[in-house]
């Protein structure tokens, strides 16, 4: 795999990009910075330095006192000083007076530059060049008139070599770039120490995936920081104990599926083959088909449970909503169990807040979860045990419980009651009948009406509450 083509690759290489990219405009900017800076400070200093020789030529003149040589002198020290050549050229443009020994050859030239007349024309001028060929490289020329009482009798030109002041710039340009390589090669190690630190768990998670992917659901991730990196492995980790669970339930249910799916087709199997070999005789033959009916009957019950679950939830199956009266539809449901809760001596109660509540909801979809909630609280109430049924009004909604005496729900189970293929039978009962998607339905029959239903252990059993819309 190519570095480019990694996350670690596409990071590091955009980071270093970014910084390098940076770096670079920002020794640009630095570069044409100090060279301004450099050139604007030098220009400052040999304004300042020409006033104070125009001002001592004036004196000069006022005294009548001109000391060429102190004057040269003096001009041999600013050269020094300036590193700048200087000159004093009189009225005619003619120079009389030069910094430095080595160029005498230059007195008495006369200066035919166009910038000088506006120099005698009383004028301040900076000019950058090779002062109209004058010099080989490029100077910093500032002219600066020579007056008394207005009138100028000459003029100070100082000639500075630009070269120079640029290679006092680059010598700053190299401790900079010199800074900045150091600058770079720590970030370099920052950003490579931080695209391991964001791409290296992610690595380990596309490894554990495939290992989950595999059927492993044990692998779990190492949870370093509290950065949304570390975040994301701790949602792995949930996820990876979800999907255990799941798988847990997927067996579950395969062996709670094939026990509930054999007992039944091992019963017809048996019962038939008794008929067709002769074995059940003639007379009694009613009585085993009518046990081959049933079965048959139940196991149409489970697939039809299935499919119903598997709709609703992928909201395929519709709701017909329209007002009904409950309280008749918790009655009708009550007398399918009649027979069962008499075999159970089991005393019925039925409390209802009004004599009419109106609700606004699918009637074939709540009679199915009355339905349901009455059958879990019948098969796990106890001989001689209670249930009640009771009704209660708050604001816009009703809300119905159905509560059954007996043993209370284990905490574990509380948590995974309301999944498919859940059976708590092992600890409230030894009825086996069922899938185990009873609640389930229920459930989800509430969610697709956005109405709420809640478990909870009282003293003396459990009770099974949901809401409805009220109709007025």
């Amino acid at each position: 795999m190519k570095i480019s083509k990694t996350l670690f690759g596409k990071l590091f290489t955009a980071y270093m990009g970014i910084i390098l990219g940076s770096f670079i405009l920002l020794a640009a900017i630095l570069s044409q910075a100090f060279e301004r800076y450099f050139i604007n400070q030098k220009e400052e200093i040999m304004l300042e330095q020409g006033e104070k020789i125009t001002m001592q030529y004036a004196k000069a003149y006022y005294t009548g006192i001109m000391d060429l040589e102190q004057l040269k002198f003096e001009m041999e020290v600013l050269d020094k000083y300036l590193d700048s050549m200087i000159w004093i050229v009189d009225a005619n443009g003619r120079i009389y007076v030069v910094s430095r020994t080595e160029n005498k050859s230059w007195i008495g030239q006369k200066l035919t530059f166009a910038h000088i007349s506006e120099v005698f024309e009383g004028k301040i001028v900076t000019i950058k060049g090779n002062f109209g060929g004058y010099f080989k490289e490029p100077v910093l020329t500032i002219g600066y008139p020579i007056q008394i009482d207005g009138k100028t009798y000459g003029a100070l030109f100082m000639h500075t070599p630009i070269p120079e002041i640029q290679r006092t710039v680059q010598e700053l340009y190299k401790i900079t770039l010199l800074c900045l390589g150091l600058s770079g090669l720590l970030a370099f190690m920052f950003i490579y120490y931080l695209s391991r630190r964001i791409t290296n768990p992610l690595k380990e998670m596309n490894e554990v995936a495939k290992v989950i992917a595999g059927g492993d659901f044990q692998r779990k991730l190492d949870v370093i920081g509290e950065d949304e990196v570390a975040e994301l492995a701790g949602s792995f980790n949930y996820m990876a104990e979800e999907l255990n669970k799941l798988e847990e339930l997927r067996r579950g249910f395969i062996a709670n599926i094939s026990h509930d799916l054999r007992s039944p087709l091992t019963s017809i199997q048996g019962f038939v083959q008794a008929i067709l070999d002769g074995t059940i005789p003639q007379e009694k033959q009613t009585k085993y088909l009518e046990i081959v009916l049933d079965e048959t009957r139940r196991l149409t019950k489970m697939t039809n449970d299935i499919m119903d679950l598997t709709k609703m939830e992928s909201g395929q199956m519709e709701l017909k909503k329209d007002q009904f009266e409950v309280n008749d539809l918790i009655r009708r449901v009550l007398d399918k169990f009649e027979k069962r809760v008499l075999d159970k001596k089991v005393e019925l109660n039925l409390i209802l807040a009004e004599e009419r509540t109106m609700v606004f909801a699918d009637r074939e979809q709540i009679q199915r979860v009355i339905y349901n909630l009455l059958d879990n609280a019948v098969k796990f109430v106890p001989e001689e045990g209670k249930i009640w049924v009771e009704t209660t009004r708050a604001s816009n909604k009703v809300f119905i419980s159905v509560k059954n005496s007996g043993d209370p729900i284990p905490q574990e189970d509380l948590l995974y009651i309301w999944d498919r293929f859940h059976k708590g039978d092992k600890s409230r009962g030894k009825d086996k009948t069922g899938m185990g998607l009873g609640l389930s339905i229920v459930k989800q029959i509430l969610k697709n009406h956005g109405e709420a239903i809640k478990v909870e252990n009282l003293e003396e059993g459990v009770a099974f509450t949901f809401t409805l819309e009220l109709k007025n």
